[in-house]
């Protein structure tokens, strides 16, 4: 293959393919370095919910991002959904934020009072539903719901869907996939100047874009600056119920439930930062990168949570276990933008659960800012700049 591109970018998750996306829609001639498969990491593993609404997303910087990425994929699913491998990848209902304890009925009214004029300015608010109401929206919920927010549109896509959608579609654009491992970095003075591969070659480049997920901060070595993240760990159910059922919603709490186009029910979970959130303390999520097998106890307390949600599962078949990490930076925001190390070297980490969701926002804010050094996305690009992480002076 050609040794030279414009860009690399180093990993092929749903963050590495949409900024290849990007950049080479926008003309950019774009390697993609993954050292496995397309979406092997943590995009190969996650229910992928373009939903702005819970413990993931803080007011201000942190939601504006999601908002911007909930609008960008609306706009590009036209164009995305040519490079479907099968119909309806992109599987948009209706979505509920249901509660089923006091505690949590006021959970989500704080959480709404924060993020709801927010949510509300980008055309992406919700209608509250008392008992009844969201019982008679959503028959399948169990007895005990007090209440709940419903939101006209939620888009879902399974992460290893979508990135290779991306992936695809940039190749239509004349980006190139190479399957190798990256072990550093060529550079001149503070310039990047190719990656290097472990059979010792080198791609030549003038940008290079750094996706690795929970791996990341490996490239802290290649350029002497730090980039902190922790590998939080999440697990996942494939069910099937005899007979069928039809759950109208995609169903938002501690848990998630949602149903593919095929019948097929999707139970997830993973911890959620915010109070009240995740089945099991935080830290108890924070797994070695290389644990992906799904934990028995894990399993049956998520099947056994979702259970007292939805009794209707008490004849559901697990059909599938998935587990594995999501890279969750250490304030819980992206990391986005350069390090003063090297001023061509992007990072496009650090996403936590939230990385499916952010890839359209950040695939765009990335190209933007490696072609022309700025962006129109109404963002505080600063605000995600892995230079937040510059060590005091002393």
């Amino acid at each position: 293959m050609n040794r030279t591109a414009d860009v690399v970018v180093i990993g092929g998750g749903v963050i590495g393919t949409s900024v290849a996306y990007f950049l080479s829609s926008a003309g950019a001639d774009v390697v993609v370095v993954e050292k496995e498969e397309i979406a092997a990491g943590a995009s190969g593993h996650g229910p992928g919910f373009f939903n702005a609404f819970g413990g993931d997303f803080s007011p201000g910087d942190h939601l504006a991002i999601g908002l911007e990425s909930i609008r960008l994929i609306r706009e590009h699913m036209p164009n995305l959904e040519q490079y479907q491998e099968e119909p309806n990848w992109f599987n948009d209902r209706p979505g509920l934020a249901p509660a089923f304890s006091e505690d949590a009925l006021t959970h989500h009214q704080q959480m709404y009072a924060a993020s709801g004029p927010q949510l509300e300015a980008a055309g992406a608010g919700a209608e509250w539903l008392d008992a009844a109401e969201i019982r008679a929206q959503e028959p399948l919920l169990g007895p005990d719901v007090l209440g709940g927010y419903l939101f006209p549109s939620v888009i879902q896509v399974d992460g290893w869907k979508l990135a290779r959608m991306y992936m695809s579609a940039a190749q239509a654009e004349g980006a190139r996939l190479e399957r190798a491992e990256v072990t550093g970095l060529t550079w001149t003075d503070e310039t990047a100047t190719g990656v290097v591969l472990s059979d010792g070659s080198t791609i030549s480049c003038h940008h290079v874009v750094v996706a690795m997920g929970s791996w990341t901060p490996a490239a802290s070595v290649w350029l002497g600056f730090p980039l902190p993240m922790c590998n939080l760990k999440g697990q996942l159910h494939i069910l099937q119920v005899p007979g069928g059922v039809d759950l109208k919603h995609h169903v938002i709490e501690r848990i998630a439930l949602m149903q593919y186009p095929n019948g097929d029910l999707l139970l997830a979970a993973t911890p959620d930062p915010a109070p009240g959130g995740g089945l099991r303390p935080t830290d108890a999520y924070i797994r070695p990168l290389f644990e992906k097998h799904a934990l028995p106890e894990d399993t049956t307390l998520l099947y056994e949570t979702g259970l007292s949600r939805f009794p209707f599962l008490k004849d559901a078949e697990v059909v599938d276990d998935l587990a594995g990490g999501r890279p969750m930076s250490v304030d819980l925001l992206p990391m986005i933008g350069t390090t003063p190390a090297m001023s061509n070297v992007h990072i496009a980490s650090g996403h936590g659960r939230k990385g499916i969701h952010l890839s359209a926002a950040t695939g765009k804010l990335v190209s933007d800012l490696v072609l022309d050094g700025k962006t129109e996305l109404a963002l505080n690009v600063d605000a995600y700049s892995p230079r937040r992480f510059m060590p005091p002076k002393m």
